[in-house]
Parts: C-alpha cells; sequence; structure tokens
C-alpha cells in the first residue's frame, strides 16, 4: 500500500507539493478549509516569472493563469512614473482565487489528474494542525490560525480591500506610495478580474487614510469600486515578525509558502516562493536534509531585505518620500539598477 501523506492547504504550495508526492506514488490527501478551490474572491497578483523554468523544474503548467505584465505606473506622493519592466526579464499578472483560470484552479485541475485526493470544506483547528501525523506538510498561506498553532511569531495583515472586473486600457499594476501607509496601495487585474487594496501591518489603517486611496484611484486612475471592506483582517498574517521566520520545519511538521515565510519582505511577492516552496516540502518528505538545502537557498536576498522592510516601517514620510522618488527616478529598464532589483527579487526567482 502506498504511504500516506497529509497537507493542509490546497493553495498554491500545497498542490504543488501535492501533485509531485502524488507522481511519485504516494498517496495524498489535502485538507481545503474553504468550501471550493481559491476561496469566493476573483483578484490578481503580480510576479517575475519564467514559466518556461517554473513547468521544467515543477512539472506544473502556469501559462492558463497569466498574463503578460508589460509595465506599470507608480504614484509617489503626487508624481506619477510609467516604468517598463526590465529588459530580458518576464513578468507576469497572475489571475488568482475562485475564478475558473485561476492559478489556483489551474493547478486544482493537475492535482486531479494526478489522483490527489482533495477534501473542500474542512477547516482544521489549531489542536487538528498540531495533532497531524509526523512529516505532514501545512501550507495554509496567509491563515493566522497556522501560525498560532505553530509557534510562530506573525503580524496582522490589516487590508483594505475590494475586487471587480478589469479594464484592457488600464495597466495591470498601478502602486500608490503616500501618506496613508508606510507600505502601499495597490491595483491590479489579469485575465478580466481586478481589485484594490491599500494595507498595513504596523497598525489597522483608519476611515481617512481609506478614503484618501479611494480618492486617489478615482481622481487618477479613473477606478471606482464598490463592496470594499476590511474582512481579511480578520484572519490573515504575515511572516514578517522575526527574523527567523524563513524555515521549512517546525517541530516534525513540513511548511510550505507563507507559513514558510517564503514571502518577499519588500513588495510581499509570493507566487514563485509558493510554488518552488511546495516542491521542495515534498522533497522533505524522502530527503529531509536536502530539501532543506535546497530551501535555504530560495530567498537569497530575504535578509537584507528584511532589514530594509524594517527600517522602512518606522522612517517617517519626509524621508521616504525622497527616497522612493529618487529610486524611481534612477531606474532604466536597459540597466536594471541593483536597488530596484534588489525591491523587486521575489524568492524562488531564478531557481
Amino acid at each position: 500500500m502506498a504511504k500516506e501523506v497529509q497537507i493542509a492547504g490546497a493553495g498554491l504550495a500545497g498542490l504543488v507539493a501535492g501533485i509531485t508526492l502524488a507522481r511519485q506514488g504516494f498517496r495524498v490527501k489535502i485538507s481545503e478549509a474553504r468550501p471550493n478551490i481559491g476561496g469566493k474572491m476573483r483578484y490578481a497578483d503580480s510576479t517575475l516569472m519564467n514559466p518556461t523554468q517554473i513547468e521544467k523544474h515543477l512539472g506544473v503548467k502556469v501559462d492558463e493563469a497569466l498574463e503578460p505584465w508589460p509595465y506599470t505606473r507608480v504614484w509617489a506622493y503626487g508624481k506619477k512614473y510609467e516604468l517598463p519592466n526590465p529588459k530580458g526579464v518576464q513578468s507576469f499578472t497572475v489571475e488568482r482565487g475562485g475564478g475558473k483560470t485561476s492559478l489556483e484552479n489551474v493547478l486544482y485541475r493537475q492535482a486531479i489528474k494526478e489522483g490527489v485526493e482533495i477534501t473542500l470544506g474542512q477547516s482544521l483547528s489549531k489542536q487538528e494542525l498540531k495533532e497531524l501525523p509526523p512529516g505532514s506538510i501545512i501550507a495554509t498561506g496567509l491563515d493566522r490560525k497556522a501560525f498560532e498553532a505553530m509557534n510562530i511569531p506573525c503580524r496582522p495583515f490589516f487590508c483594505h480591500m475590494t475586487t471587480g472586473t478589469g479594464d484592457p486600457s488600464r495597466p495591470g499594476v498601478i502602486v500608490y506610495f503616500d501618506h496613508f501607509t508606510r507600505e502601499f496601495g495597490y491595483y491590479f487585474q489579469a485575465n478580466g478580474s481586478a481589485g484594490s487594496l491599500v494595507f498595513s501591518v504596523q497598525r489597522p489603517l483608519v476611515d481617512g487614510e481609506k478614503q484618501d486611496f479611494r480618492r486617489l484611484l478615482h481622481e487618477n486612475d479613473g477606478v471606482d469600486f464598490s463592496g470594499w471592506n476590511d474582512n481579511i483582517a480578520g484572519w490573515a498574517a504575515w511572516p514578517l515578525a522575526a527574523w527567523r521566520n524563513l524555515r521549512l520545519m517546525q517541530d516534525d511538521k513540513i511548511l510550505a509558502g507563507t507559513l514558510a515565510g517564503v514571502v518577499s519582505p519588500i513588495l510581499l511577492f509570493g507566487v514563485n516562493g509558493a510554488l518552488l516552496s511546495g516542491k521542495i516540502a515534498a522533497m522533505a518528505v524522502t530527503n529531509r536534509d536536502q530539501a532543506i538545502k535546497e530551501f535555504k537557498r530560495i530567498a537569497p536576498l530575504y535578509y537584507p531585505q528584511f532589514t530594509f522592510r524594517k527600517l522602512r516601517e518606522y522612517a517617517p514620510h519626509v524621508f521616504l518620500k525622497p527616497l522612493i522618488r529618487g529610486i524611481l527616478s534612477s531606474y532604466h529598464p536597459s540597466l536594471f539598477p541593483w536597488l530596484m532589483l534588489f525591491a523587486l527579487w521575489p524568492p524562488g526567482y531564478h531557481r
């Protein structure tokens, strides 16, 4: 009888881990808290990515969920920048969530084809997560409950967000740096799915800050959404509370995705890291030492990026304004300055 491996979470990392293990002959059972793959929302993510390398290294196809991301519009304290992407670097917006062509559902169909058993609507309690068999994989994304169950320091994700339909005439990514947060506001679209958010990891955003962001979206880019909410803040967390949060193992469990800390500390890119960490988590089932060695190579810029994040979090806007404008003003797609590369480089890129 094939050995059984249990996975908590049918997100990007959990599905890649499941696909990998099923191909190796394991019986894979994934428990997913949501009643459908990807949840209720349809939204978009963005990342630097090489789909050919992803398919070759991980054995999964991702193209269906991708849309080329040729340039970014950035508003930095009222000044507009139109930035073409770096020469020779592939960049994409990624459909996420519950849509048929979301990356979650693209991977889900591949997992089912490989015989992975996925139970939807099965939310595991903290105690149930702790009691999973040794060698189980926990890939529960932003879920604060899992961080607490595994005793991993985390920070709340205070997010004001909405989703809707995209407009092909707009750039796929619009970023706002301004006084309403030390993080950033963000408009995104891919495959017709779109939305916008502004967030903080220090404290909840106040009504005036949320209103300022929505007003600038309307005035500068003609973006108008309804249904804004703060629901994510009630359950989500980021692994940004401690240096040591980049980890593959915790006690006798294997971690993957956001729970493993493979998120860019600066711009929070996490798609590449989630995909690759799923593969490494599967490797840890059969060869823990090799998996740990590979995991240590997943985010070469993590610690300097984490240091930069800490400095930025507490810097006053009078300092952030010239710093961010200076970085943006110095950018050229053919030169791709090291400072911009440093900010954009996501975990798992070029691995």
